[in-house]
């Protein structure tokens, strides 16, 4: 086993690597060691040493065999499936289409996870999600069953098709799969799809959709991320494969970070509006500003995550024709960007039982207090709240 790498704080003294055999070691990038056993798995672990007395420490699983997981029985109405053949993906709406290049994924595509292996995974993962939307999403053909197809140029929701579908590359399972990408597009599905009644999806296209429907699937991605790897025992899964999708969550949350970072650092600029004249997306700083102010909150609330993701939940389901109206997609407007904001500041709010909009104020997002009072109102007389 070769492991290579590089610490950016540019250590001098040699790493520690814990080959996870019982064997330690210290040297400096590339570090050998050879297993006896190659039976199982290990976790390595390799910490680094500064100057200043102090250390910082990564984990990751040198795989040999494939990770052995004990199944749970989950529902059969979300099972998510990987084909090894193209299916037939049928448009729910229209004016929606997609590619007739769509196909499935050979048994080469997975080297060291099985197909059943993340089958199972995603299915956990969808299973935690519709928790998430308090069951209230749009059943496809009487359920919300998912399949993952193939498209060479990337990784993409498919909210609309019957059944429910995302497109992804080979790379999404070559090596470890991208767990928490794959989270996230099925967080676009289950999001765009609520509430059942009047779901989200086609009544918030546009230059102004990602207010809603990225920071919902950062969300989405990173609880289910959250419940998988603090929950994993409980849903049968390795510790090696629990460290597998905590890798891929702490990789994609620190984009969530340095993005919330860039909203700080460039003036706490608001934006629910993405132009299309311009090659950037003014909104993404935005979205992932409140995705971060959840996941702080989350993190220190003891409602945590999940309780407060579905009051989240609760208060977005809210949505009708009245406010997909305020919401005005298609119009840049002043009194649009209020409503927009206004909503995922009371969304948060509610999350956690809290009034955040003094915390919102200060990144200076644009705030109706009379709708932000109104939609809390009507969150707080739903059934069960």
């Amino acid at each position: 086993m070769t492991v290579n790498g590089v610490d950016n704080r540019g250590p001098s003294i040699p790493f520690t690597f814990d080959w996870g055999d019982g064997k330690i070691t210290n040297a400096f990038f590339p570090a050998n060691h050879a297993y006896s056993d190659t039976s199982k798995n290990y976790i390595i672990t390799v910490t680094s040493h500064y100057n200043n007395q102090t250390t910082d420490s990564t984990e990751f699983v040198a795989y040999f065999i494939p990770p052995v997981i004990t199944p749970i029985s989950l529902p059969d109405d979300v099972k998510v499936t990987i084909p090894a053949s193209a299916v037939s993906l049928i448009s729910r709406m229209p004016g929606y289409s997609m590619s007739n290049a769509l196909t499935g994924f050979s048994d080469s595509c997975f080297e060291i996870i099985p197909r059943s292996t993340v089958e199972y995974v995603l299915t956990a993962a969808a299973s935690i999600q519709k928790d998430f939307v308090n069951n209230n999403v749009y059943m496809v053909n009487g359920g919300f069953n998912q399949v993952i197809v193939n498209d060479p140029n990337g990784m993409y929701s498919l909210w609309f098709t019957s059944p429910v579908a995302v497109a992804a590359s080979n790379g999404a399972f070559n090596g470890t799969p991208q767990w928490s990408s794959l989270f996230h597009e099925m967080g676009h599905n289950m999001t765009l799809n609520s509430p059942a009644n009047y779901y989200y999806g086609g009544k918030i296209d546009g230059n102004a959709n990602a207010i809603f429907s990225e920071t919902m699937a950062q969300i989405f991605q990173h609880a289910t991320d959250y419940v998988l790897i603090n929950d994993y025992q409980t849903y049968g899964l390795s510790e090696d494969l629990a460290l597998d999708i905590k890798n891929s969550a702490l990789s994609s949350m620190q984009y969530v970070t340095n993005a919330y970072q860039s909203y700080l650092a460039n003036g706490k600029h608001f934006d629910s509006w993405n132009d299309p004249s311009t090659p950037d997306d003014e909104t993404l700083d935005t979205f992932m500003t409140i995705a971060y102010v959840f996941f702080e909150h989350a993190e220190n609330s003891p409602l945590g995550y999940s309780a407060s993701l579905k009051r989240m939940m609760t208060l977005l389901q809210l949505f009708d024709a009245n406010m997909a109206a305020q919401y005005d997609p298609n119009d840049n407007t002043a009194a649009a960007a209020t409503f927009r904001s206004t909503l995922m500041v009371a969304a948060v709010s509610y999350a956690f039982e809290q009034d955040l909009r003094p915390e919102f104020r200060n990144l200076n997002f644009p705030i109706d207090d009379q709708e932000y009072d109104l939609l809390n109102l009507e969150a707080s007389s739903v059934p069960g709240q």
